[in-house]
């Protein structure tokens, strides 16, 4: 299950990473509405009003590996300066590890599950072109989005973002 949840998010990743000739490239792709659970087991959708008409910052990131640590410490930072920016990060783990790790990091942005339960690959999915009968099976976390007011995606990286690259994003 927890397999079959990093590849679905990894998918996304890769294939928005290898959508644009750079990472800061501006796309017509538009992030589709999807369903989410958050650490809590709260059911949410990308149609709630908390999501209307505000930048998002999709995130993923493991709490075992060093790199992903390092990432939603940065996000933890971005956070703080820039709060106007609704965050939306997956946490890749069990839901009691995936707990555990919010609280001893002190995350204060919202986390969502990424343990399978949530059809949010299948959504993502829909959003780029594959090769027909092609299934992305890489296992790639961390990774960040950033939309603009319009769910337009302006920018998408795999590996590492820090809080500085992503204002800077903000800022173009």
């Amino acid at each position: 299950m927890k397999r079959l949840a990093f590849s679905l998010l990894a998918a996304l990743c890769v294939l928005v990473a290898s959508g644009f000739t750079d990472a800061g490239a501006a796309s017509t792709k538009r992030l589709p509405t999807f369903d989410m659970k958050d650490l809590e087991e709260r059911e949410h959708s990308l149609a709630d009003d908390k999501f209307k008409d505000k930048v998002l910052l999709v995130a993923a990131f493991g709490t075992w590996q060093d790199v992903s640590i390092r990432q939603a410490r940065e996000l933890q930072k971005f956070h703080k300066a820039h709060p106007e920016v609704e965050i939306i990060a997956f946490v890749c783990d069990e839901l009691a590890l995936a707990r555990e790790f919010r609280t001893r990091e002190g995350l204060t942005f919202p986390c969502y599950k990424a343990d399978g339960s949530a059809p949010i690959g299948t959504s993502f999915n829909r959003l780029f072109e594959t090769k027909k009968g092609k299934t992305l099976t890489l296992n790639r976390v961390p990774f960040v989005l950033l939309t603009d007011k319009n769910l337009s995606i302006e920018y998408a990286n795999l590996g590492l973002t820090t809080a500085d690259q992503l204002a800077d994003e903000l800022g173009r």
